[in-house]
This record gives structure tokens, C-alpha cells and sequence, in this order.
């Protein structure tokens, strides 16, 4: 017996002018529809839903919708309440000092930092994206403030005295230097405004220059899943999207007196995605702190390479519980079609490579790529022909039967007996989707103490982020089980 869900009209009657308690059922009555809507698309499994199950998704999906601009109203609400107590804006067509709008402000403060060497190629490519790209036009329109905001040059040498100095820092800024940083923290307040709760009150942003979001985007990454996946942006607690395994078009024919249109309508799924927080713990001393050119690109490798570390993993094998879900978790728990196993039990052989990419349906296959470790792409380098020549030689160039294929190192590399092994994954990673909630922070420790409670002349940072990630059509990949 499934317990009824309370409709945006029985929550009003129930809450009255509570609209904050309303908000609240309302989000939980929200992931209850959506909890539903996936119990009967997997009711259905691959085949069509019947009449009754697509009345129930129907119902589910319209109540949910109802509730969701609800929700959004809401939170917009708080958004203008906020705007009016700070005398802020953070529309798209907002004029800035320089009598332009903020995506034009955004993108010459895109251009100084590429310009200065401050933002690599990739780095770059990627925040002109949030301008131009991603989302909807409001989406694009907070993304060019937090642009703006975090990647003035003033703001970064404001954050920069802070790290030198925590306790009287902030005692050494410019006014230049303080309207920035009140410009940040104002933008802070806004998007806490905009999002489901209110984490994050403390610390200060990063400047752009070392927000992972941003820079963990290059050749160099361990993490080529950022490169190749779908990366999308959030201000609140969760990414919700819409999937679908396509529409099927027809013929319709000649005979214009007895054709009829076939129902063609996709069965369609709102993919939900949470951002979970992660965080990176740097000391360093006061000697470096004191430097502040040489402190910055110190700490900004520290940073991101941990930010990296764990997020590749988490991406590749997360668990999806207080973490992200990886790649490998998500295919694994799909089955069926997905996986392919191999042609010989507890061997990895020279067919496997290719009846992977044969089971991948033909929609898929012109943006498919592949990821495996390394000492799998070593294994398939040394595989030869029966004349002796290599079976793959196009590896050397970084491809595999004419697709691109990226080391991704937390995948399996080795075989072990008796046990699953996902060596080879290869599909549309468009339909892996990674999300980021915009902005970075990072709180200060001023003093480190030792084991006797003195202080040890060192000062702490405590990087924290949110990012998520998930598989939203596992059809379009194929995952090699040995």
C-alpha cells in the first residue's frame, strides 16, 4: 500500500501562512513523487509503461512540478528579500560600474586573468562555458556575478593578506580591497539565500583562481572524467534534470485513408543528483604565509591536488551515500545490458575490446569514448595479431577502434579470480553528469597547536566544496566485466 502524498493544496490547508513549513513538506513531498516515478519506470524495466503505470508517473510527475515551482517562488522570494537588504543585484542584465552588463563584466575579468596567466586555457574555456553554455539564462546570470566577484584582483589580494595574517589581515586592506570582499560576502549571502539551506555561513570564498570547479579541468588531471563528463552547476542542495531513452519516429506511408500515427511518446526520468561536501585540510607556516606570491601557487597545488585525488576516486568508485556516485557504482548497479562479460572467464583477451563496443547501441556510438587504467591500456598495447603485429597500435596515439581513450586510474587494472573485474568502460559520457554547487570556500585556522597545547608556528586552511556526480542513462555505456 503506498502512503499518499500530501498535494500542494493539502499542505496550504494543513500549514496556513507558514510558508517556510510549507516549503519544507514540500520538498519532502517532492523526493516521495520522484521516489515513486522511479518505482514504476523500473516496474516497466526496458518495455513500454502500461496504461495504469503511465497514469501513476503522470499523477507523480504533475504534483511534483506543482510543488517545484513552489519551491523555486519561494526561494526567489528570499532572493528579492535579500536583494532589497543589500541594495544588490544579480540579473544577467544587470549594469555594472562600467555601465555594461555583468556577463560583459564577467567576461573581461575572464579575459584579464587568461591574459595575466592567472587562468590556463582549460580554466578559462570552462568559465566562459558557465557564462554561455550551461544552464538556464538565470543560472548563467549568478555564475557571471560569482565570476566577477571572485575573480577581481582585488578581492584576491584582500584574501591574500587574510591568509597571511588571520587575526589582523583584514586591518591592512585598501578600500578597494574592502569593497571587494563586502561584495563577495554579499554575493554569499544572495546564493545561501537562493539554496535549501544555509551551510556554508562561514569562511571566506575562494578567489577563482583556486576554486576547483574551475582549474581541475586540465590535460594533466588525474581525473580525465572532468574533461570528457557532462559538468553542470547548482546553487542549491541538488542538480534535477530530465532523461529519456529517445523517441521512435516512423514511416507513416502512402495510404492517407488508413495511416495512423503510432504513440511514440519516450518514457522520461528526473534524474536528481546531491552535492555532498568534501574538504581538504593544508597547514603551512608562518614563513610561507609571509610570502604572499610564492604562498599562493604553493597552496594552490596543495589544494587542488587533493581536491582531485578525492574526487576522482569518488567519481569512479563513490558509493553515492554521503559522497558522489562513481561512474563504475552506477553501471555496476544497472546491469543487464550494461554489462558485458568477458569472452573467456578471469581473462582479459583480445575480442573483449571489441564485442564492448559492438553492444553499445548505434545512437551512442559517435560521441563514445573510453576509460580504463593504465596497466589495462598496457595489456591491450601488447596484445598482437596472429602475424606478430600489434593488434592495437593506434594506443600510442590515445585511441582504441577509432575512439579517444583516457587513463582513469581508480578502475580496476589487475584480474583476481573468482571476482568481478571492470577493466574496460566505453559510451556517451555526456550521460554521466558531474555536479558542482558554485563557489568554493575556505575558513582559516590561525594557529596550529602541539602535542603540549603550544603553538607550533603554523596556520591551517580547511578547503570545503560540494560536487556530486551520477549516471542519468546507463544505456549509453557498456562496462567490460572479466
Amino acid at each position: 500500500m503506498t502512503t499518499k502524498i500530501p498535494t500542494l493544496a493539502e499542505l496550504r490547508t494543513q500549514y496556513g501562512d507558514d510558508l517556510d513549513a510549507i516549503q519544507r513538506a514540500a520538498d519532502a513531498a517532492i523526493d516521495l513523487h520522484t521516489a515513486e516515478m522511479h518505482r514504476v519506470h523500473n516496474e516497466a524495466r526496458d518495455g513500454d509503461l502500461t496504461a495504469s503505470q503511465q497514469r501513476q508517473w503522470d499523477a507523480h510527475s504533475g504534483h511534483a512540478d506543482e510543488l517545484r515551482r513552489f519551491v523555486a517562488e519561494q526561494r526567489l522570494a528570499r532572493v528579492e528579500r535579500s536583494r532589497s537588504q543589500y541594495g544588490y543585484r544579480t540579473g544577467d542584465d544587470t549594469p555594472d560600474v562600467f555601465g555594461g552588463s555583468v556577463r560583459d563584466q564577467a567576461k573581461r575579468t575572464v579575459d584579464t586573468l587568461h591574459r595575466s596567466g592567472q587562468l590556463p586555457d582549460h580554466a578559462a574555456e570552462k568559465a566562459t562555458d558557465l557564462l554561455t553554455k550551461q544552464g538556464s539564462t538565470y543560472d548563467q546570470g549568478v555564475a557571471a556575478r560569482w565570476l566577477v566577484v571572485a575573480g577581481n584582483e582585488q578581492y584576491r589580494s584582500a584574501f591574500n593578506k587574510l591568509l597571511a595574517d588571520p587575526a589582523k589581515g583584514h586591518l591592512l586592506w585598501s578600500p578597494a580591497e574592502q569593497e571587494a570582499y563586502r561584495q563577495a560576502e554579499q554575493f554569499r549571502a544572495e546564493t545561501r539565500a537562493m539554496s535549501e539551506s544555509v551551510s556554508g555561513a562561514g569562511g571566506y570564498m575562494v578567489p577563482v583562481t583556486l576554486d576547483p570547479a574551475i582549474m581541475l579541468t586540465s590535460g594533466g588531471s588525474v581525473n580525465p572524467l572532468r574533461r570528457i563528463s557532462r559538468v553542470v552547476q547548482t546553487t542549491g542542495s541538488q542538480w534535477s534534470g530530465i532523461t529519456s531513452a529517445g523517441v521512435t519516429a516512423e514511416w507513416l506511408g502512402a495510404d492517407n485513408t488508413t495511416r495512423e500515427m503510432a504513440d511514440a511518446s519516450p518514457t522520461v526520468a528526473n534524474p536528481n543528483i546531491p552535492v555532498h561536501l568534501g574538504d581538504a585540510f593544508v597547514p603551512y607556516s608562518y614563513e610561507v604565509g609571509m610570502d604572499v606570491r610564492d604562498f599562493e601557487s604553493e597552496i594552490r597545488g596543495l589544494m587542488l591536488d587533493g581536491a582531485d585525488q578525492l574526487m576522482a576516486t569518488a567519481y569512479t568508485t563513490g558509493s553515492g551515500v554521503g559522497q558522489p556516485k562513481g561512474l563504475i557504482t552506477a553501471l555496476v548497479a544497472a546491469g543487464g545490458s550494461t554489462l558485458v562479460a568477458s569472452a573467456v572467464a578471469d581473462a582479459f583477451g583480445k575480442a573483449d575490446p571489441y564485442n564492448v563496443q559492438n553492444a553499445l547501441p548505434p545512437r551512442f556510438q559517435p560521441r563514445a569514448e573510453w576509460v580504463a587504467a593504465l596497466p589495462t591500456i598496457n595489456t591491450m598495447a601488447q596484445m598482437e595479431t596472429a602475424a606478430g603485429a600489434r593488434l592495437f597500435p593506434e594506443l600510442g596515439n590515445g585511441r582504441l577502434l577509432n575512439r579517444s581513450i583516457h587513463e582513469l586510474s581508480n578502475m580496476d587494472g589487475t584480474i583476481e579470480t573468482s571476482t568481478a573485474n571492470y577493466l574496460l568502460a566505453y559510451g556517451d559520457f555526456s550521460n554521466f553528469v558531474i555536479v558542482d554547487r558554485i563557489g568554493t570556500t575556505i575558513e582559516l585556522i590561525p594557529n596550529l597547536m602541539g602535542a603540549a597545547g603550544r603553538p607550533t608556528g603554523r596556520r591551517g586552511l580547511v578547503l570545503y566544496f560540494r560536487t556530486g556526480s551520477d549516471v542519468v542513462n546507463p544505456n549509453a555505456f557498456r562496462l567490460l566485466n572479466v
